[in-house]
């Protein structure tokens, strides 16, 4: 059974575990908005099992996304650990799109995933004077996949 997870201002976020969404009302985090009829016992507690819960924390969410910097892993993550351009497995390393030294910035749209041989190749030129093509446009996380990855970090999941 997955769990509705609504914003502190009640739009929705993403679906969760039974598990976490008991955790995160017992923690304090979350309000139930809407109860199922089943229940969960334990020896000293029946709990009704949550159909939607709202989160209490919505200003910790929006200012981790506002202040996230594309980091080695974070790229690596949102490239799903795979060269952009061969999508090769091995030997990877951060490639800017728009090279540093021609004006590049350290931005989520200019940074991507490339094995290192591809990164070599391409040197110092943007993909399309290397003739070469990214399999997926480099681009900033949504702000949902950022919360979904926040609260797991927050609960230690």
């Amino acid at each position: 059974m997955q769990v509705l997870v609504l914003s502190n201002s009640y739009q929705p976020l993403y679906t969760c575990g039974v598990e976490k969404a008991v955790t995160l009302l017992f923690l304090g985090k979350a309000v139930s908005v809407r109860d199922s009829d089943q229940v969960i016992r334990s020896p000293s507690v029946a709990l009704p099992i949550p159909e939607a819960i709202r989160l209490l924390v919505k200003a910790i969410v929006h200012r981790y996304y506002e202040t996230m910097r594309p980091t080695r892993t974070a790229v690596f993550k949102r490239d799903k650990h795979a060269c952009q351009y061969c999508g090769s497995r091995n030997d990877l390393t951060i490639d800017h799109v728009q090279p540093k030294s021609r004006g590049g910035e350290d931005t989520w749209e200019n940074l991507t995933t490339a094995c290192q041989k591809c990164n070599n190749r391409k040197g110092d030129r943007r993909p399309e004077e290397a003739n070469m093509m990214l399999s997926n446009p480099p681009k900033a996380p949504r702000a949902i996949e950022v919360a979904s990855d926040l609260w797991s970090k927050l609960m230690g999941w």
